[in-house]
């Protein structure tokens, strides 16, 4: 067994600036920047999966944060291509928007594209969004 390590978080203006230059390394530069979203890590120190069955749970944010950096596809396109700076030997994933859905993929990027996969289904966004 190995030792646990410490990893500091990054602050927010790191966690971006890193994103971005994962991404432009990937993926290029064009005239359109990308947009970066993140979102706190989380722990349940006590109550996994029990909450949303009414029981009580104790989680808590980390500092650490997850950073996605995204840019809209070229008109026309439907492709959704997808790369982990944290899994780098997990290679380049594309996919059709039309083709994902429930059990279409394994891994991190279920995850990912999980979120797109629900927001097109109809009423998932509120009118004119």
């Amino acid at each position: 067994m190995t030792a646990p390590r410490w990893i500091p978080a990054w602050t927010f203006d790191e966690g971006v600036t890193r994103a971005v230059a994962a991404f432009a390394a990937r993926f290029g530069t064009d005239d359109v920047a990308p947009t970066v979203w993140s979102a706190p890590g989380r722990v349940n120190l006590i109550g996994e999966h029990t909450d949303y069955n009414g029981g009580l749970c104790l989680p808590i944010a980390l500092p650490h944060r997850t950073y996605l950096a995204l840019r809209p596809a070229p008109a026309g396109s439907d492709v959704v291509r997808l790369a982990s700076a944290q899994e780098p030997g997990a290679g380049l994933v594309e996919m059709r928007l039309a083709d994902v859905g429930p059990g279409a993929v394994d891994g991190w990027t279920a995850y990912v594209l999980g979120v797109a996969w629900a927001l097109r289904q109809p009423g998932a966004l509120p009118a004119g969004s």
